[in-house]
């Protein structure tokens, strides 16, 4: 018998250990360059004229804690969380309110003068950086990013503010050819440089990034002016080219164009498909779920953690199914849309990944939740998608124009980027 209580009481702390909260981890700085994590520290070899979008975000801290209560979050006996998101916790104790909140978040963007950083700050939960690496002779360069975060707490008759602050720092390794005298995301020239050149080649590059921007947002009407504004001069660097080899050869320049303004996109296109076909099939993963979430609340045995899990596991891989660039597609193409309502993690106060819930009670009206949510939304969000394939596919005409020009041109090179 003495054996027996022994056990049991090992058992009992075991399984205290395993559900018990995780101290939140220290506050770091998660990088991630064109959707590949980056470590910080790491050295990266970059091109020059390239360009590429750096995202920094957050985590550990007093984010662990709001962000996954049931993992990091000690609330104790007879808490229950109201609501979450990713900057705020709202739950009840003792009768008594508690919230947890973001109030400001300062995202310092630190290099020399040898690279230029374009902030943008329109995802949220996010900090997009666009990274362009110019064509002067530098070797090495650096990025270095510090975040600071502030949080707000109140039970109704305090408050109290906390500060968690993170750095992270990336070494970048210039690659290049050094007679290369101008170099842009889209164009590079190499030879002599010759200043009317090179007044003609920004202009250029400024209509392939009008319109980019213009495709976008589907104004076609303005695209189609901004095109032949970039024909137009595009025949007037050709014409200061000819003037060279035909008068100062000594200055000549050799151009090279790479892709084109409707590559992004054109690119998009069959991301966009894959989304409106992951709609469907969310559709029906909500249906089938709700049924058997019916099934086994009414039954007579206690819901376990095995069951809840089962149930969560089919959106979870839903979720990684979904193109890399998802929330990057439907901020820029359906820009009223709602993100965070698309993952289940944005809901649920636990990790899914840890397959480790603590309050199955909570993590069952979290998952319910959910599924209301995708009921309530699911319909107007497909048909968000669907408006923007059909208007995406019509870039098609366009695009045709510009790979006709651009392929039929002959005092320079041009690369086509598509696979």
């Amino acid at each position: 018998m003495k054996k027996v209580v022994v056990f049991s009481l090992f058992m009992l702390a075991i399984w205290g250990q395993l559900y018990a909260a995780q101290p939140v981890r220290t506050p770091f700085v998660e990088l991630f360059i064109e959707g590949e994590r980056i470590l910080n520290g790491a050295e990266i070899k970059v091109n020059k004229g390239q360009q590429f979008t750096l995202f920094a975000q957050i985590k550990g801290g007093r984010a662990d804690f709001v962000q996954l209560p049931d993992t990091y979050a000690d609330l104790g006996d007879g808490a229950k969380i109201i609501s979450r998101n990713y900057n705020k916790l709202i739950y009840e104790k003792n009768g008594v309110t508690h919230k947890w909140e973001m109030i400001d978040e300062n995202i310092d963007l630190e290099t020399d003068t040898k690279i230029r950083l374009l902030a943008n700050n329109e995802l949220e939960n996010k900090k997009q950086t666009d990274v362009f690496i110019p064509v002067d002779k530098v070797e090495k360069t650096y990025i270095k990013v510090k975040i600071t975060s502030t949080w707000q707490y109140s039970n109704g008759t305090t408050s109290k503010t906390e500060q968690n602050t993170a750095e992270a720092l990336i070494h970048l390794d210039i690659q290049g050819n050094t007679n290369v005298w101008f170099a842009s995301p889209n164009i590079r020239a190499a030879g002599t440089e010759d200043k009317q050149v090179k007044e003609y080649l920004l202009a250029i590059q400024d209509s392939y990034n009008k319109i980019e921007s213009l495709l976008n947002t589907f104004e076609f009407t303005s695209m189609m002016s901004e095109i032949q504004q970039l024909r137009s001069t595009v025949g007037q660097l050709e014409s200061r080219i000819e003037y060279l080899v035909a008068n100062e050869p000594t200055k000549h320049s050799d151009i090279f164009f790479v892709g084109l303004p409707s590559d992004k996109a054109i690119s998009d296109i069959d991301d966009f498909r894959s989304l409106a076909n992951a709609w469907s099939d969310l559709e029906k993963l909500v249906q089938e779920h709700q049924i058997k979430l019916n099934n086994l609340t009414k039954a007579d045995d206690k819901l376990t953690r095995r069951n809840l899990l089962s149930q969560i596991k089919p959106f979870t891989s839903w979720e990684e199914a979904l193109p890399g660039n998802s929330e990057s597609l439907l901020t820029v193409y359906a820009k009223d849309f709602n993100w965070e309502n698309t993952s289940i993690r944005s809901f649920l106060a636990f990790n899914p990944a840890e397959e480790r819930i603590n309050n199955i009670e909570q993590s069952l009206a979290d998952y319910q939740r959910f599924l209301s949510n995708r009921q309530e939304n699911m319909e107007a969000e497909k048909q968000k998608i669907q408006y923007a394939l059909t208007r995406l596919q019509a870039v098609r005409i366009f695009d045709g124009m510009l790979m006709g020009f651009f392929s039929s041109l002959n005092f320079a090179r041009w690369e086509n980027t598509r696979n």
